[in-house]
Formats: C-alpha cells, sequence, structure tokens
C-alpha cells in the first residue's frame, strides 16, 4: 500500500537535502564541509526517496546514470587539476577568479570549488550506484 504523504513527504525531503548540500559543498573550501559531506548528504535524500518509490523512480528521477554521474566528477576534477598547468603553476594549484561583484558577494570562485563539484558529484554516484544496486537485487518497489 502506498501512502500519498509518505511520497509527498520524500519529495520535499529530497529538496531540501539537495539545496543543504549545495550550500555545504559551496561553504566546504573555507569551512567544515566541501564535496565529499556534501555528496553525502545529497545520496541520503536519494537514498530516503528510493525507499519510499523504489529505485526505478530513482533513476528516472536522475535521468542520467550513476556511471555519467562519477565519470562527469571525474572529469570535472582533472578540468580542477589541468587548469593551473595552462597558467604555468603546479598542478592542483588554486587559480581563483577575480571579479568584484563576485567578491562583494562574498562568492569566491576558482579550482578548489571545481574540485569539490567534482567529488561532490563521485560521491553521489558512487553512493546511488550502491544503493539502486542493492535495491535492485531485493527487487525494492
Amino acid at each position: 500500500m502506498r501512502n500519498l504523504i509518505l511520497i509527498k513527504i520524500s519529495k520535499l525531503y529530497l529538496v531540501v537535502m539537495i539545496i543543504f548540500s549545495v550550500f555545504i559543498l559551496l561553504r566546504g573550501h573555507n569551512n567544515p564541509g566541501g564535496g565529499f559531506i556534501g555528496g553525502i548528504i545529497t545520496s541520503t535524500g536519494f537514498i530516503f526517496y528510493g525507499i519510499i518509490n523504489g529505485s526505478e523512480r530513482v533513476k528516472s528521477l536522475l535521468r542520467i546514470t550513476t556511471i555519467e554521474l562519477m565519470g562527469t566528477g571525474l572529469m570535472t576534477g582533472i578540468v580542477a587539476l589541468i587548469i593551473p598547468v595552462f597558467s604555468g603553476l603546479e598542478p592542483f594549484t588554486g587559480v581563483w577568479i577575480e571579479s568584484d561583484l563576485l567578491a562583494s558577494a562574498g562568492i569566491h570562485l576558482g579550482t578548489p570549488v571545481l574540485f569539490d563539484t567534482g567529488i561532490y558529484l563521485v560521491v553521489t554516484g558512487v553512493f546511488l550506484s550502491i544503493i539502486i544496486s542493492i535495491m535492485d537485487v531485493v527487487k525494492w518497489n
């Protein structure tokens, strides 16, 4: 039997967890947080949604496979590695975008944020891949 209230709460919980995880991701360079914990928080939202609605609903909600999600994260990390090399710096050296508009808003964009985003995507993809596989094996509806 499907519980309509639980289905609606799972959607709300997923949205709240994604927003909170992006907040944690973006504050992670200068404060506690970052890509790893942000990816875990996002995964918990999807896991709760999957427990209520089933793995097929999670797959359709993602619109891309978990392998593609992990690959995108790895490519993002590689881009963060390569950008400083093209500037004549060591790999993984922080290169920052200088903008008065961004600085006045308290936003600091650079390769560390790009690398954290790659970690975020990889961790989310790995956790979801594991959970979806387990749900498929036990035929979770």
